[in-house]
């Protein structure tokens, strides 16, 4: 244990998408690269792309490739407030990793006790933080400069005074306008918080592209204007390969000859359990939102969500569910968590967790039944194949699970088993099987995320496909995705430590 030794830098926007998560993942590189013992930090996020700790604790995903970037385990302090929607209205909250309770928009903003639970919350991490890293570098969330909300941040420059932070402020050259973007966040800013403003130390243009020489007027105008100057221009990265918070996007390849279709759901999670399916130069991942789009693809896996019954809803008004019932006597189907629950006969919710309905009606493509309990599983796991499972030979797979609902009774053609060693806490359901299989058609389920992150398993599952569509089949593994995703880490790293470095490193020094 050691108490942090620099003073915290903190990464704010001037709106969403323009980089923060990928900075914060590529700092922290840098300046573990350095010897420095690094934590990133966000205080809360909003996401559904969530990641299960080694002590069974739910935090934002981008928060562990933010930690890998450090080279640090994930660790609940990180992030202590993840927000999770379950509609347009309506967010599980989740304190040190645990789920607490459902919160309206309204009263997620407005309750003042419900702020004070989270600042208890994030200056508790924080302290945790101080005492086990040398260094935090921390993430803000959206706009730093929006004054609906000044009164009630609690990720922006709440945070950064509470940290004590050097600020910078990202801003997206890509989209157009940066310079405005910089002076109306200034502008906006000491109207609404001159405190927090005099923290800020410099304006950082993301994701630049062309001639530097062009952008030197604007430059020029906008230090000529503004106290507080743009002190680095970072170069957009081609072809990065690194986990994106909330979206997904996967590489086109319209030429790739197997098509994976997934539908892309209204309250999809997880995206990322499809990034190394997409790393193959064979296929294409192809998010479909209607039964028109789907074409002749090799595969279709429903992924996971957070509603499970609202989702299974809209795979129905959509044409989707119609659609891939037709397929499933011959194109295999794989359903993930919530994607799982759905094709199976029956979904119970006896306590009301996901709907107001006792009882919705399933796929029916899978001999399973399964019934929505309170309490939520959160669990990392390894499990081992079942004879039933047609990738067997892939050998045993790790992943995590996050779900409430439960089969009501083990399938009968489970995919995996996993030993009672292999629980961890935060666990719900004691049953020792996971997954289904259809005993004639190729239909799959399982609760494990991060299952097609699995080399082999993946690689089993795309040589099927290769198979069924007459291809030859590949026999050198896939890259580990965390193999992918250090290589990417490095670039970001080394492209901050040519473009921003020296000014980094020696703010650092000045704050000892």
């Amino acid at each position: 244990m050691r108490t942090a030794a620099h003073q915290p830098i903190m990464i704010l926007g001037t709106g969403s998408h323009c980089g923060k998560t990928t900075i914060v993942a590529g700092l922290c590189r840098y300046f573990a690269d350095k010897g420095l013992r690094v934590a990133p930090f966000k205080s809360q996020n909003m996401a559904l792309n969530s990641f299960v700790t080694d002590s069974g604790q739910e935090l934002a995903r981008s928060i562990a490739v933010q930690a890998q970037g450090a080279r640090q385990t994930p660790r609940v302090e990180m992030n202590p407030i993840l927000l999770k929607p379950k509609s347009d209205t309506l967010c599980q909250l989740i304190i040190d990793g645990q789920p607490v309770r459902d919160v309206t928009a309204q009263t997620n903003f407005l309750d003042a006790q419900l702020r004070a639970e989270k600042l208890v919350a994030i200056d508790r991490s924080i302290a945790t933080l101080r005492l086990n890293f040398d260094l935090i570098i921390a993430e803000g969330a959206g706009s730093c400069a929006e004054p609906n909300l000044a009164e009630v941040d609690l990720v922006n420059l709440t945070v950064a005074k509470r940290l004590g932070a050097r600020v910078f402020v990202l801003g997206d050259i890509d989209v157009g306008g940066v310079f405005a973007q910089f002076a109306g966040t200034h502008e906006i800013l000491a109207r609404t918080d001159p405190q927090g403003l005099r923290r800020l130390e410099g304006f950082v243009i993301n994701k630049f592209r062309g001639d530097p020489e062009l952008l030197a007027p604007g430059i020029a105008f906008h230090d000529a204007g503004c106290p507080v100057p743009i002190c680095s221009v970072l170069p957009m990265l081609p072809n990065l390969s690194l986990e994106e918070e909330d979206r997904a996007s996967f590489p086109a390849r319209p030429h790739a000859p197997l098509k994976i279709a997934i539908p892309y759901l209204p309250r999809i999670a997880n995206t990322s359990d499809f990034d190394l399916l997409a790393q193959s130069d064979d296929v294409e991942i192809r998010l479909v939102r209607s039964g028109d789009e789907f074409g002749q693809p090799a595969a279709v896996i429903i992924p996971g969500t957070k509603n499970t019954i609202d989702d299974l809803a809209v795979l129905r008004t959509s044409g989707m569910a119609e659609r891939i019932k037709a397929m499933a006597a011959h194109t295999p189907v794989f359903g993930i968590c919530g994607g799982f629950q759905m094709l199976g006969r029956e979904l119970n919710d006896p306590h009301q967790v996901e709907s107001d309905s006792a009882v919705t009606e399933g796929l029916n493509l899978l001999d399973i039944d399964f019934t929505f309990e309170v309490k939520k599983t959160v669990a990392r796991r390894t499990y081992k194949p079942t004879s039933f499972n047609p990738y067997r030979a892939a050998g045993a797979v790790s992943g995590y699970e996050i779900h409430c609902g439960h089969a009501a009774t083990p399938a009968e053609r489970p995919l995996y088993t996993r030993d009672d060693q292999d629980a961890k806490p935060g666990e719900g359901a004691p049953s020792h099987v996971d997954g289904a299989a259809h005993p004639d058609k190729p239909i799959f389920g399982s609760f494990i995320h991060d299952l097609f992150r699995n080399p082999a398993f993946c690689q089993a599952f795309l040589n099927d496909l290769r198979i069924r569509h007459g291809l030859p089949t590949r026999e050198r593994p896939l890259d580990p995705p965390e193999q992918i995703a250090d290589r990417n880490l490095d670039r970001v790293a080394e492209m901050i430590r040519e473009h921003w470095g020296p000014a980094l490193s020696m703010a650092v020094n000045n704050g000892r």
